[in-house]
């Protein structure tokens, strides 16, 4: 019974509250135009010679919070380690969501690192071994 008499008067606080204009109306944003995810598809844990350009290029897809890809979403390159240079930096999605660079080594062997950064997510990060 006590169960039951709360419930009614929880229900009348909230019809009160609403007719007396002391709750605001409220709104669901739904943005799906902002990144939410940043994936590699392509051209991660390559080998080549010092001085070459990679036969794969670099490649992610950003997408939103639904998975859907999102075109024109500016993608930074960086090179983090190990020398060489991208085609171009900074890239723009495509309508599929993916955006690429191709990467020519430097004049050093080693490891060589590129970042893929776009703002307000984690970089993601390619690794490629020069010979």
């Amino acid at each position: 019974m006590l169960r039951s008499l709360n419930r009614s008067v929880a229900v009348r606080a909230i019809t009160l509250a609403f007719a007396s204009g002391f709750f605001s109306a409220c709104t669901l944003t739904t943005e799906t135009n902002d990144p939410a995810q940043m994936v590699k598809t392509n051209g991660d844990q390559q080998t080549a010679p010092v001085n070459t350009a990679l036969p794969l290029p670099f490649e992610v897809i950003v997408v939103n919070q639904f998975g859907e890809p999102l075109k024109n979403v500016t993608v930074n390159w960086t090179i983090t380690a190990g020398g060489g240079s991208v085609s171009s930096t900074p890239t723009l999605t495509d309508e599929t969501g993916k955006s690429s660079v191709t990467y020519t080594t430097g004049p050093t062997s080693g490891t060589a690192t590129v970042n893929a950064q776009v703002h307000g997510l984690f970089p993601v990060i390619f690794t490629v071994t020069i010979s």
